[in-house]
């Protein structure tokens, strides 16, 4: 520090302590300055509390104490409300403080609830073990149960044919009908009532025998025992059978035309069918 005059084992610079600063020694080379930094101080206020020296060590930890009575008398009542600065008991004064729209009725006080506004009920049934929930959809909606359905898929076949002997062994199948039907109710099961009806237009030279059906079903057997052919014999007729589909099932509803006992050169030229289904969606 040559600009100091310090060429020897001492120094004559001045070294001065400012604020919060602390200088020791006397800038010998045995006793050379030493700067430190003195601790601010800090006085705690009302509620707070100091702990620590202030250095990296031991650090000020400064902490805030208050209880609920003070907190109170900071906290007033707005419109509706009531507040109890004693207690601290925050509560509706039981004044209008709702506008309701359609479906609502009532404005939330105390003498005048929110209801939802409801017509009669108009069934000799007990509302309260027959009627359906009301439920939330995800946009905040209100809704009922889903609409029930009610649909009817049909299928009509004639075929003709070059006079065909009638098989002698018995429901022997000479169609299959078959129909394509889809439960419309996304939600339910359906009961689904099928309809089945054939029709056949037999031939019958005398003493020849024959019959039709549905399925293992026979629903009519001729004999010729006249003196006379028997020319275009025509019946027609009809099954009821029943089952369940699930919800927004599409399933294929068949039955099979059969014929059999034909001899003495029984002969059918015509077969029509119907197959009809309705589909109706169950009762929840």
């Amino acid at each position: 520090m040559a600009r100091c005059g310090c060429g020897g084992n001492t120094c004559t610079c001045q070294v001065l302590a400012g604020s919060n600063i602390q200088v020791t020694g006397t800038g010998s080379q045995a006793n050379p300055y030493v700067i430190t930094g003195a601790p601010a101080s800090l006085d705690a206020g009302d509620n707070i509390t100091i702990t620590g020296a202030g250095t990296v060590g031991d650090p000020f930890v400064i902490t805030a104490v208050t209880d609920c009575a003070e907190v109170r008398t900071c906290i007033s009542a707005g419109p509706g409300i009531t507040y109890n600065s004693t207690t601290g008991v925050i509560s509706s004064d039981g004044s209008s403080i709702v506008n309701t729209a359609c479906g609502l009725d009532g404005d939330g006080s105390a003498g005048s609830p929110l209801t939802i506004t409801a017509g009669a009920w108009p069934y000799p049934c007990d509302v309260t073990t027959r009627g359906t929930p009301v439920y939330c959809d995800a946009n905040g909606q209100l809704r009922t149960t889903p609409p029930h359905t009610a649909t009817q898929a049909v299928q009509q076949t004639q075929t003709a044919y070059p006079d065909v002997l009638v098989p002698n062994p018995d429901d022997t199948q000479v169609e299959v009908v078959m129909l394509a039907v889809v439960n419309p109710d996304p939600c339910r099961p359906a009961f689904m009532i099928i309809e089945q009806e054939v029709e056949a237009s037999v031939d019958m030279p005398i003493n020849s025998t024959a019959n039709w059906g549905i399925g293992t079903d026979d629903m009519v057997f001729r004999f010729n025992n006249g003196n006379s052919p028997q020319v275009n014999v025509t019946s027609q007729h009809t099954k009821v059978v029943a089952t369940i589909i699930g919800a927004g099932v599409a399933t294929v509803t068949q039955f099979r035309v059969t014929m059999g006992r034909g001899t003495g050169g029984a002969t059918y030229d015509r077969i029509q069918t119907f197959l009809q289904a309705f589909i109706l969606s169950i009762a929840d």
